[in-house]
């Protein structure tokens, strides 16, 4: 997610604003809050191993089919040390990441969502996040964990904020959207780098490695979104932690 914080990986995404306490954006990335100017490309170089990464397949992000609702995020989950919880899920707190700050109202279709954060640059963040899966009946009630996954992924891309760094319509790479398992329990992925555009304004990094991941748990669906800059070789590996370590209530 990005302060979409993700993510918020998380990116995940997970864009949040330069404050936590009064963000205006949700999951894996989060905007700066002062204009700045966007007009020359970013000064991020990659690495001849990160150029290689980034030589997977290409494809290009479809558009939300749903309404993308958010909600009012009520906390109900209560929090306990070195864990993020929501919704029935939690992950592991790693070390540099903040938690406690409400990123709510950020990820569509989620309520009862915590977080984790850590900077990246010129006042974004990227966020990851856990909370409750929930549908409004007029628009059919939950779909499932594959057409969740996908919605709350499609979203994020979506949102106005993050129309500061991605083209229209968002670059992925290494695109991913297939079934799994989180902790013995059925799931969906749907995780890609999501390529910044050559007019923002980022010095550290070239892309975010959102990723979704939707849970059948046994008190209902529930949904990881989270993200990482990549070029920031820490946060990526965090984050890799943070999804190795998702666990179900």
């Amino acid at each position: 997610m990005i302060v979409v914080a993700i993510v918020a990986l998380v990116l995940s995404q997970t864009v949040f604003s330069t404050d936590p306490e009064d963000p205006t954006a949700g999951g894996g990335t989060g905007p700066e809050t002062e204009e700045t100017e966007r007009t020359r490309p970013s000064e991020f170089v990659p690495t001849e191993e990160q150029t290689d990464e980034a030589d997977g397949e290409t494809t290009f992000a479809a558009q939300p089919t749903v309404d993308c609702t958010v909600h009012d995020n009520e906390v109900v989950t209560e929090q306990v040390d070195g864990v993020v919880r929501g919704g029935g899920l939690e992950f592991p707190v790693q070390e540099g990441w903040e938690v406690g700050s409400d990123w709510g109202s950020q990820g569509a279709y989620l309520t009862d969502q915590s977080f984790a954060h850590q900077p990246v640059e010129n006042g974004w963040f990227t966020v990851a996040g856990v909370g409750a899966v929930q549908f409004p009946e007029e628009e059919g009630g939950y779909p499932g964990a594959e057409e969740t996954a996908r919605a709350i992924f499609r979203c994020g891309l979506s949102r106005d904020q993050v129309e500061q760094i991605y083209d229209d319509p968002p670059e992925l790479v290494d695109y991913r959207d297939e079934a799994t398992t989180i902790d013995g329990h059925p799931a969906w992925i749907v995780s890609a780098e999501v390529q910044i555009s050559q007019t923002a304004l980022f010095h550290t990094t070239d892309a975010w490695h959102l990723v979704v991941i939707v849970v059948d748990t046994p008190d209902g669906p529930a949904a990881f979104d989270g993200g990482a800059a990549l070029g920031h070789d820490q946060q990526v590996e965090d984050l890799e932690v943070m999804l190795e370590g998702l666990r179900v209530l």
